[in-house]
């Protein structure tokens, strides 16, 4: 399945604080199914911890939103979701999410997946 972007939106019941536990697992998921692992793995325990600390508030994280081949976006949104981006439809981003749910699986956090959601994005390229 090609796809540019994979969403993964999150039960009623599931909160911000809710991702606490699964974030770091995810997160490192994801920079290695990209592989975009920075060379300095201090940058990634920073990185992690920022996001933790907004989570544990309750709030939404900032996610991963460097350049890059992929990110991983936590939009403005009412409800628990966020969306790993491709810069173009690519069989890539739909393993990666995959993946990513996989994560989310052991962790028991209820979710579904739905592919390119980004109607902003679409409007504008049409």
């Amino acid at each position: 399945m090609r796809a540019r972007s994979g969403h993964i939106k999150f039960d009623r019941k599931v909160k911000w604080r809710s991702l606490v536990p699964a974030f770091r697992p995810i997160l490192l998921k994801f920079l290695e199914e990209t592989q975009q692992f920075p060379e300095d793995m201090e940058n990634v325990e920073v990185l992690i911890e920022e996001n933790l600390r907004d989570l544990r508030k309750g709030r939404k994280p900032e996610g991963y939103n460097r350049e890059g081949a992929m990110r991983l976006i936590f939009p403005i949104s009412e409800h628990v979701e966020f969306y790993v981006y491709g810069r173009g439809k690519t069989i890539e981003v739909a393993r990666v999410t995959e993946q990513v749910s996989r994560v989310l699986q052991k962790h028991r956090l209820k979710h579904t997946i739905e592919w390119d959601q980004l109607r902003l994005l679409a409007e504008r390229k049409a």
